[in-house]
């Protein structure tokens, strides 16, 4: 049996913050339902389209396909009273339900909090908000982009501090941070319902989860030190530190050295032999202040060799080093094949990330594609979607944007 098989989530998640969330309870047993309608869908169903000539296929998005796996789904249309009453039936057999809309959304839908405990005195509703439900700055929209501007985190990324920077459309970091800390606080708060037999609301900040990560800054300022800020790759105390072009046409070696014996290493397996006797680098204080010509010697000593077999060979002489690898060849990477992180997904050709953790006894297992929109209702609601009016039912294509 599966970890957390028996558990039951109604999933209002969108994006990834939501959905990935609820994908990784579904991937360790939990039935999850996710709850669309036709005139509102996951907006994920129509970014990085895999289409036909000049036609949308809400079903081939691969971002949704990515957090979506593993799920039931169903079409309700909320904003209906018979929409509203099947809904609120679901819950009432649930045990979780997740949501990352803007604050107020639920409470102008009708099944805010208050609504959930009312169908279900020991529903949990994990909240994965932008700002939080208090304060004055909770109604404010948000994305990726802006969470890292105001939580802090850009003000520290970057090549310089001329320009701070945005890790980007195809990372979206703070969504990737939520959906691996919410999963966690679902649970405790699933403990708790347990324990004390009573709702509870999980209202996760996505600007606190962005915030907690700069830890040491925030300790920093609070002592009135200067901020550290963007220094690009460099390391205030450690050189050679940073990525360096290798053989390829566009090859690159991450690579860090923070002792006398890296320091050995990496010059014995770069031929730096004049280097290692050079006074400007015996120490690492000396390495550190005289980083720019360092940076040259050792660039161009890697400049010739082949980025894995290097990465390798410093491995072996005790040197943290690794290649830069691009989404291809993680895709081919013999570590991560060997801890089966990748999964092939029942009734897709395309594989998939896996998962974060191995739970020895009972691992985590792939059970279905992400499910076409509606493709489940008449059977999660167990009443033919005609007679129920403020159930869109089983998705056909002229639904689509109506």
């Amino acid at each position: 049996m599966m970890p957390l098989a028996g558990l039951r989530v109604i999933d209002l998640g969108i994006i990834t913050a939501g959905a990935a969330s609820s994908q990784v309870l579904a991937d360790f047993g939990a039935e999850v339902i996710k709850v669309e309608s036709t005139t509102y869908t996951d907006p994920f169903r129509s970014w990085s389209q895999v289409a036909g000539a000049g036609s949308i296929d809400p079903d081939a998005s691969p971002a949704f396909n990515a957090v979506n796996r593993g799920k039931l789904g169903v079409a309700i249309n909320l904003k209906t009273d018979e929409g509203r009453a099947a809904f609120l039936r679901l819950v009432a057999q649930a045990d979780l339900v997740v949501e990352n809309f803007r604050r107020g959304v639920l409470e102008r839908l009708g099944v805010g909090f208050e609504q959930l405990k009312a169908a279900n005195p020991r529903i949990v509703l994990l909240s994965l908000s932008s700002q939080g439900s208090t304060g004055p700055e909770r109604d404010y929209i948000s994305f990726g982009s802006t969470l890292e501007a105001i939580g802090g985190l850009m003000s520290v990324t970057g090549y310089g501090p001329d320009l701070p920077m945005w890790t980007g459309n195809n990372v979206n970091y703070p969504d990737q941070l939520v959906s691996i800390v919410a999963p966690g606080l679902a649970l405790a708060a699933l403990r708790l319902r347990d324990r004390t037999n009573e709702a509870v609301h999980v209202d996760h900040s996505q600007r606190e989860a962005v915030t907690s990560l700069l830890g040491h800054e925030i300790v920093r300022a609070s002592r009135d030190d200067l901020p550290s800020g963007s220094d690009s790759n460099r390391h205030p105390r450690h050189a050679p530190h940073g990525v360096y072009r290798t053989a390829g046409e566009d090859d690159w070696l991450a690579l860090s050295v923070r002792s006398d014996d890296e320091w050995s290493g990496l010059c014995e397996v770069l031929g730096l032999d004049a280097v290692a006797r050079d006074p400007r680098f015996a120490t690492a204080d000396a390495r550190a202040h005289n980083r720019a010509e360092l940076d040259d010697l050792v660039g161009g000593a890697c400049a010739s060799r082949a980025k894995d077999a290097l990465a390798r060979e410093l491995q072996a002489a005790g040197v943290p080093a690794a290649p830069v690898q691009r989404p291809d060849e993680v895709l081919d990477d013999p570590q991560l094949a060997s801890l089966g992180f990748y999964q092939t997904v029942p009734g897709d050709s395309l594989i998939q990330r896996g998962f974060i953790a191995r739970l020895s006894r009972t691992p985590a297992q792939v059970r279905r594609r992400a499910p076409r929109l509606g493709e489940h209702t008449d059977d999660v609601l167990a009443l033919p979607a005609a007679s129920q009016p403020g159930i869109a039912g089983v998705r056909f294509p002229d639904q689509v944007g109506q």
